[in-house]
């Protein structure tokens, strides 16, 4: 009998279920720049973006407040551009990412790729994942979209270099042996390339994993039009379709649940369980994950702030103890949804909010 080749995720939050018989804290995503060098009209973070970097809580202080999380086994890293500055790699990010190699934790950087390779060489060395964005029909879209919201931009032509060497840094980085992936937004500009896009990450990136993500309309993203269930449901089939089968593809945050009444869900679900080299992720935010900005200590749930206000700091408390504050909140509870037989833990907010806004989801409902 064949067996269905399923790839470990070390970013599923259901391991902490499977090992700890509930949720825990075992992601920290680190916000460790407020700089980029680009000003995508889709960025989820672009209010934030800053021209002069700020001070930054010394390493060593954050890496105590880890110590005291057991259950810790992946971090991440985002920004800004967590790779922008060489003086930023040092200072704020080689020293997280060393002291998590010590502890065995998996790491992911996430970046636009197109900095000059000697950048990347500097984390190479301790990062399991590199992870980027791929959301460009064309290098057209690239020299637009990818620099709609700066105030004054560079030339065409240094855009376009910058565009090319996102291909150029990921077959570079592929070749190398590094673990790159890169994460589809489906939104109504993307649909319409999926095919292309996904073709570029497999052959011409050489990326080992796609990972295919709802697009939420918020910040910079506020304005561009989400894709609806029937479209969503429609274009996922087409990706199993004419995806190619030696790349791993992941489709996170997909807003169809075992609960669902409606078959043609069900259907999707069971195809993508039989299907070899393809997996779901349960939402990982608000689940086993916080967000730790490293110049102002705060911590927040990554979308899911009612107000915008963090949840605490650790310059005041321990993140176990800013967790436990997270699980006992009316808006965790909300979303608290997990049916162990299918191994499901319902949607995030923003899914909800965004697809089923009627639906109450309840923990259990699959035997």
């Amino acid at each position: 009998m064949n067996t269905i080749f399923k790839p470990h995720d070390e970013w599923e939050p259901y391991i902490d279920i499977d090992q700890h018989g509930k949720l825990t804290l075992s992601n920290i995503e680190f916000t460790t720049t407020n700089l980029c060098n680009m000003r995508c009209s889709h960025c989820a973070v672009g209010y934030t973006l800053l021209t002069k970097e700020l001070p930054a809580i010394p390493a060593d202080e954050i890496i105590r407040k880890l110590d005291e999380v057991e259950t810790l086994r992946t971090m991440s890293f985002t920004g800004g551009e967590p790779l922008l500055t060489k003086k930023g790699i040092k200072d704020n990010l080689l020293p997280l990412l060393k002291y998590a190699k010590s502890r065995g934790i998996k790491t992911q950087v996430n970046s636009n790729l197109t900095l000059p390779m000697s950048h990347y060489e500097l984390v190479a060395p301790y990062l399991d994942v590199m992870h980027i964005s791929h959301n460009w029909c064309d290098e057209k879209e690239f020299v637009e979209t990818g620099f709609a919201m700066m105030e004054k931009t560079p030339s065409v032509e240094y855009r376009g270099n910058l565009y090319r060497n996102i291909f150029d840094n990921a077959r570079e980085l592929s070749k190398g042996g590094m673990f790159v992936s890169a994460e589809t937004m489906l939104n109504r500009n993307t649909v319409p390339f999926m095919e292309k896009i996904h073709h570029e990450v497999a052959n011409e990136m050489l990326c080992k994993r796609h990972e295919i993500h709802p697009m939420y309309a918020s910040d910079f993203a506020e304005s561009l039009e989400t894709i609806g269930l029937d479209e969503y449901r429609k274009v996922i089939n087409e990706i199993l379709d004419y995806r190619n089968k030696d790349i791993w593809v992941l489709f996170g945050t997909l807003p169809f649940y075992p609960c669902s009444r409606d078959e043609r869900d069900l259907a999707l679900i069971n195809r993508i369980n039989n299907a070899s080299n393809t997996t779901m992720r349960n939402d990982v935010d608000g689940r086993s994950r916080m967000n730790l900005n490293i110049f102002s200590g705060d911590i927040s749930v990554t979308d899911f702030s009612d107000d915008g206000q963090a949840f605490g700091n650790i310059k005041n408390e321990s993140l176990t103890q800013i967790y436990k504050r997270w699980l006992d909140s009316n808006i965790s509870k909300s979303i608290n949804c997990h049916c162990p037989a299918v191994k499901c833990l319902g949607a995030n907010v923003i899914v909800k909010n965004m697809y089923y806004p009627e639906t109450e989801f309840v923990s259990g409902s699959i035997k």
